[in-house]
C-alpha cells in the first residue's frame, strides 16, 4: 500500500511521530503597536494594511489544522495586552450572539402579511465567513482599536522626545507564560502542542530591554519554542539574535505592501515542515550587546567577572552596580591607563663636514 498511496517517499525515521499524530500547532502572535513607529512606516504601508495582512495569515494559521489555536499580544509603550484571547471573555457566548444576529437579519427578509417583503438584505456581510475567524477578527479589531483609543501623546514621550521604544520584552515574557501554561511545561513525554512566536516589529531602538529580552531568548530557547521575526523598518540586532538562538526566521521586509506575501510565504509552515523547506537565512547577525550603565550597544566593553554586567567603561565608584563587588583598585588603574604610542624615530642627518677639515686632508695628500 505504501507504493500505492505514494508513502514510501516520505522519510519513517524523522516524522514517524509527527505520522502517527499530527500535532496541534500554537502561533503566538505579538504584535508591535507603537503609534510613532507606524507612523514613520506610513509611506510603506499603514497599520490598518499590515493588520488586515496579519488577519490573513492567523485565519490561514487556523485553517491548516482543525485544532490549531492562535493568540494576539500587543506590544505597546505603556502596556501588554491580549487582543486575543481576551482573559475573562467567553467565546461561546460570542459565538452564539453572533449567530443570533445572523438569524436575525434573515428574519427581515420574511414576507409581511400582505406577502411583499421588506427589502433588507437577507444575508449578512459575514456570513460566509467561517466563525472561529469572524470571533478572531472581530476581537482583534475591537481590542486594538481601545488600545489605540486610550494612548496619549505623553504616554509614548520619553525624556521630553517621542519615543518609539515598546515593551517587546514584556510582551515575549508574556507569550512564554501562556505557553507554557498551555503545554504544562517540558516533560519527558514530549509537548502535546508545538509552539512558536511571531514578532511584528516596527520599532528600531531596544537597547533598554537588552537583559530582559536576552532572558526571555534563553527561556525559548530551553522550551524549544522558536521565535520568528518580521522587521519593518530598521533593523534590531536583539531581534536578530532572538531568531538565531531559537532557530527562528528573521526577514527584513523590503517592499512591505507585499507583506501578506512574506506572511504566507516564509512564516505560514510550522517548523516541522522547515527543514524540508528553503527558507531565508540570515547573512549577517549583530551579536554586539548593550552595556548595563548607559543602555548603549557596544563594540569594545567591560565585563564583571562575578555577575558578568558588561560596561562600556569601568564604574567610577569602583564596584559594580549590579551585584556591588568591589574591584581591585589595581586592575582598575591598569584598565584606566592610556595606550602609549610609540612613534618611529626620525633618521639622523649626515653632519657636514667642515670646509677646513676637507682642506687639511687634501694638503696631506700627496699629488702626482
Amino acid at each position: 500500500m505504501n507504493a500505492v498511496d505514494g508513502s514510501s517517499h516520505v522519510p519513517q525515521d524523522g516524522l514517524a511521530s509527527e505520522l502517527e499524530e499530527e500535532l496541534p500547532s500554537l502561533l503566538v502572535l505579538v504584535l508591535d503597536t507603537s503609534p510613532l513607529g507606524w507612523g514613520a512606516q506610513s509611506a510603506g504601508i499603514s497599520l490598518r494594511e499590515a493588520v488586515a495582512s496579519l488577519l490573513i495569515f492567523i485565519n490561514s494559521h487556523l485553517a491548516l489544522n482543525h485544532s490549531n489555536e492562535v493568540a494576539v499580544i500587543a506590544a505597546h509603550p505603556t502596556c501588554v495586552k491580549f487582543l486575543y484571547p481576551v482573559p475573562g471573555e467567553d467565546y461561546s457566548t460570542v459565538t452564539q450572539k453572533s449567530s443570533a444576529a445572523a438569524g436575525a437579519e434573515e428574519s427581515l427578509e420574511e414576507t409581511n402579511s400582505n406577502g411583499q417583503s421588506n427589502g433588507h438584505n437577507a444575508v449578512p456581510s459575514d456570513a460566509s465567513m467561517y466563525r472561529q475567524f469572524r470571533v478572531v477578527n472581530e476581537s482583534v479589531m475591537k481590542q486594538l482599536e481601545l488600545l489605540l483609543l486610550a494612548t496619549s501623546p505623553a504616554d509614548i514621550e520619553h525624556n521630553g522626545k517621542m519615543s518609539d521604544t515598546t515593551l517587546m520584552s514584556g510582551a515575549l515574557s508574556v507569550s512564554l507564560a501562556y505557553i507554557n501554561r498551555l503545554i504544562g511545561g517540558v516533560n519527558d513525554d514530549g509537548p502535546k502542542v508545538r509552539a512558536r512566536i511571531m514578532v511584528v516589529s516596527v520599532c528600531s531602538d531596544l537597547s533598554s530591554q537588552y537583559v530582559p529580552i536576552m532572558n526571555c531568548i534563553f527561556a525559548a530557547q530551553k522550551m524549544k519554542v522558536p521565535i520568528d521575526i518580521c522587521k519593518i523598518g530598521n533593523n534590531t540586532g536583539f531581534l536578530e539574535q532572538a531568531a538565531d538562538t531559537t532557530g527562528g526566521v528573521y526577514m527584513h521586509l523590503e517592499h512591505p505592501r507585499g507583506m501578506i506575501q512574506y506572511l504566507l510565504t516564509a512564516f505560514l509552515p510550522d517548523r516541522v515542515l522547515r527543514k524540508h523547506l528553503v527558507l531565508p537565512t540570515q547573512s549577517s547577525i549583530d551579536f554586539r550587546a548593550a552595556c548595563f550603565c548607559h543602555n548603549r550597544i557596544v563594540d569594545i566593553g567591560y565585563v564583571c567577572n562575578i555577575c558578568l554586567s558588561i560596561y562600556c567603561q569601568p564604574p567610577a565608584d569602583g564596584s559594580c552596580a549590579i551585584c556591588d563587588t568591589i574591584f581591585d583598585p589595581r586592575n582598575l588603574a591598569d584598565l584606566l591607563k592610556k595606550p602609549v604610542v610609540v612613534t618611529a624615530a626620525a633618521p639622523k642627518k649626515a653632519k657636514k663636514k667642515k670646509k677646513k677639515d676637507s682642506e687639511a686632508i687634501s694638503s696631506l695628500t700627496p699629488g702626482p
